[in-house]
């Protein structure tokens, strides 16, 4: 890398910035002398916050025995849905309960149909045609509701239901029947903690109760909201215009979980005049836009389009990994100059490593192949020698081992030859590998005479060298082993070689038939080659073969770690 002169501190990108940003953000530090204003504006948060506390606060009866009475409709409703519908059991339950909570006028489970069977009292009367029944079971929600004749008490109350499931399928809903009377809104002392005028609705802009009786009480609302809009912003507090011409101060606030809530009339507050603010908070909103433009602009032409322009050429070089020489940051700063030269540097060394590493792969990769195929010449080689041995052997014993022997000798010729053949010489499909030398084992069986009804089910198996070829002999030789003892008595012989993976675990199966043979035949009794092999390759994985037989069929299974790749440190 040049040698870069150091950089004076009047040139830095940092004091640049700074400098202009300290004479652009220097007006707001008068801003300080307007801190007056903030007295008004805390006075106002203290007032907004009063109201609502005291608006809470005179509605605190009404809210525990609406609170009480939505949560009892809740517990009956789960009652119900846990016990399931027994119209005896049910209305007993209900009875229970109002006898307990007497201020309640009704508690009852009412069924889609509006039968009345599950009351407290009421029982057989129908109020399928009744309005808020209608409006409750089309909704399916829970709800607080007004009616101002109710089918059993005949007088005003309120209507709190809690929607009733059976097996996931609505099927009606709790209701608890709130008197009027128990509420006592009308006895709201008049005093100067204490609205004006008082009173609840619900989520749909329905009013439930009012100090001034239902009849006048929509005259105290805005003229501009509606009791569902006003809802939507609680808690709040706004000015308005009633519908008689007053001004008023108006505060909402949540009764209960969204469903209902309260809304206290004050009368206005004369001192709080907001046409004293406009002044005071337009003056700095101007200062801090004239700031943020000054500052911007300065920003943007020191160094923002800059670092842009860089920006672009290090995302092209990213996707194509080309780049163009040449310098665009002649007048910028020093410290983004320097930037550019490191970026310029870095790409070309970058360049020159990626040629030299794909270089170097390409020749391992050569190389790997033409080891691989050196491999299979001679062990196809040795092959044919040891063929020509066979020919001239005269004990048939000798050529049972010497053609044995042949037999795994091309067996990893096989694996070389798809080791020399792969694109990738990091990975293998030992699935192929195994496919190839299981029929391989199979031809040689075949050519003797001995006939096999053979299934082979493997997967596609991904596995380093390192495993792939122990893996790869020792479903040879336990085919092999197979072929050579496999019998059966009542029909044909026949064998099954399973491999399969999950995970990160492979398993490798072979099952066959079995019928007479010499008891030294299989594996754990006898210390033949092909034993001693498969345990061998077998701890080469990690594992262990494990066997089972009955009378009809002989198991061999072996379950291994599939491992991840361990570079040694010449490979780096």
């Amino acid at each position: 890398m040049p040698h870069t002169a150091k950089t004076p501190w009047r040139r830095s990108l940092s004091f640049r910035i700074a400098g202009i940003l300290s004479l652009a953000l220097a007006p707001i530090g008068f801003i300080a002398i307007y801190q007056t204003s903030q007295v008004s504006t805390q006075s106002e948060e203290v007032t907004r916050l009063s109201l609502l506390a005291l608006t809470q606060q005179s509605v605190e009866n009404e809210r525990g025995i609406l609170q009480q009475a939505y949560g009892a409709a809740s517990g009956l409703a789960r009652a119900v849905e846990v016990n399931g519908y027994d119209a005896a059991n049910c209305r007993a339950m209900m009875q229970d309960f109002n006898a307990q909570q007497p201020e309640f006028s009704l508690a009852a489970f009412i069924p889609i149909d509006g039968q009345l069977e599950c009351a407290s009292e009421g029982v057989g009367i129908d109020v399928s045609e009744r309005a808020n029944h209608l409006k409750i079971i089309k909704e399916q929600a829970p709800s607080v509701l007004v009616s101002k004749d109710g089918a059993i008490s005949h007088t005003s109350v309120l209507l709190v239901s809690q929607p009733v499931y059976f097996g996931g399928e609505y099927a009606g809903y709790v209701l608890i029947s709130v008197p009027h009377s128990v509420l006592e809104l009308e006895k709201l002392p008049e005093t100067a903690t204490t609205p004006e005028q008082l009173m609840t609705f619900n989520a749909a802009g329905e009013i439930l109760t009012a100090t001034t009786g239902f009849g006048q009480s929509e005259q105290i609302l805005p003229i501009r909201a509606t009791l569902e809009d006003i809802a939507s912003m609680a808690p709040v507090v706004f000015s308005g215009q009633s519908r008689l011409g007053e001004d008023q101060l108006y505060v909402v606030v949540p009764v209960v979980d969204q469903k209902v809530f309260a809304l206290g009339i004050w009368p206005s507050v004369s001192n709080m005049t907001e046409q004293v603010q406009a002044p005071v908070i337009l003056f700095p909103v101007l200062m801090w836009i004239a700031s943020v433009v000054v500052g911007f602009i300065a920003i943007d032409r020191m160094a923002g389009r800059h670092i842009r322009q860089l920006s672009r050429r290090m995302r092209r070089f990213e996707r194509v990994r080309t780049f163009e020489d040449h310098r665009t940051m002649a007048r910028s700063s020093d410290e983004l100059r320097n930037m550019e030269e490191d970026f310029i540097l870095m790409a070309e060394t970058i360049l020159q490593d990626q040629a030299e590493l794909e270089n170097a792969v390409r020749q391992r990769n050569v190389l790997l192949k033409e080891v691989h195929h050196r491999v299979k010449n001679n062990l196809q080689l040795i092959s044919s020698i040891m063929n020509m041995n066979i020919r001239r052997a005269h004990s048939e014993e000798t050529k049972a081992i010497l053609t044995r022997l042949q037999d795994r000798v091309l067996a990893m010729a096989s694996i070389h030859r798809n080791l020399h053949q792969v694109e990738s010489q990091g990975q293998v499909n030992v699935g192929n590998l195994v496919r190839e030398v299981a029929n391989q084992t199979l031809q040689a069986s075949a050519s003797s005479g001995h006939r096999i009804r053979v299934k082979i089910d493997v997967e596609d198996v991904i596995l380093y060298p390192d495993q792939a070829v122990p893996l790869s002999l020792l479903a040879s030789e336990l085919m092999a082993n197979a072929a050579k003892y496999t019998a059966n008595d009542t029909g044909e012989p026949w064998l099954t070689l399973h491999l399969t993976q999950k995970d990160h675990r492979a398993e490798l199966v072979m099952v066959n038939s079995k019928g007479h043979r010499e008891p030294e035949s299989r594996e754990g009794e006898s210390t033949g080659l092909g034993n001693q092999l498969i345990r061998a390759f077998a701890t080469q994985l990690g594992s262990t073969v494990e066997t089972s037989e009955t009378e009809k069929e002989y198991r061999a299974a072996i379950s291994f770690e599939v491992m991840t790749f361990q570079p040694e440190p010449l490979d780096y």
